[in-house]
């Protein structure tokens, strides 16, 4: 029996040394991080530690991260303008002033051959692949938030329908 003097000790204290948490690996961070779905968490997950933010802007891991999470469909482009797939929350003031700004008429490339103007033929990764005439085929690659356009030179046929930037 023990004496009254002294303490009995807790069976899950060590008095001898304090307990420590095992430190997590890049690798598992990593595994956790690829988890997390939406890229506004990502942003303040990375802010939330230099190591995170080391880890999170890593080129393999945004590949990674990437190639789980594809972007959202926005909407897409036809001869009428720009269908967005949902109409911006109204209290999405960037997502207002994107769609405000972003020239979705294509007006800031010269006059086409069509009596119609310029018409979209492809879009991908913020570029938009465009036709002004069918017989000859002049394209023009648009990208509608920076209005840069780059022509294909006069009487020549763009072989494939994906320029990127």
């Amino acid at each position: 029996m023990a004496s009254p003097d002294q303490p009995v000790p807790h069976p899950l204290q060590d008095p001898e040394q304090p307990r420590q948490l095992p430190a997590l690996t890049d690798e598992l961070l990593e595994e956790i991080f690829l988890r997390i779905g939406s890229p506004a968490e990502i942003v303040r997950t990375s802010a939330a530690c230099v190591s995170f933010r080391r880890l999170i802007t890593d080129r393999h891991f945004l590949r990674r991260y990437r190639s789980f999470h594809r972007p959202l469909l926005l909407g897409f482009v036809h001869l009428g303008g720009f269908e967005p797939a949902q109409p911006p929350h109204s209290s999405a003031p960037i997502a207002r002033a994107l769609a405000s700004a972003a020239d979705f008429s294509f007006a800031h490339l010269p006059p086409g051959r069509w009596p119609k103007g310029w018409h979209p033929c492809h879009s991908r990764d913020g570029l938009v692949l465009l036709e002004c005439s069918p017989v000859q085929m002049i394209h023009a690659a648009s990208s509608r938030t920076s209005r840069h356009t780059t022509l294909c030179p006069g009487g020549t046929w763009c072989s494939h329908p994906f320029l990127t930037a």
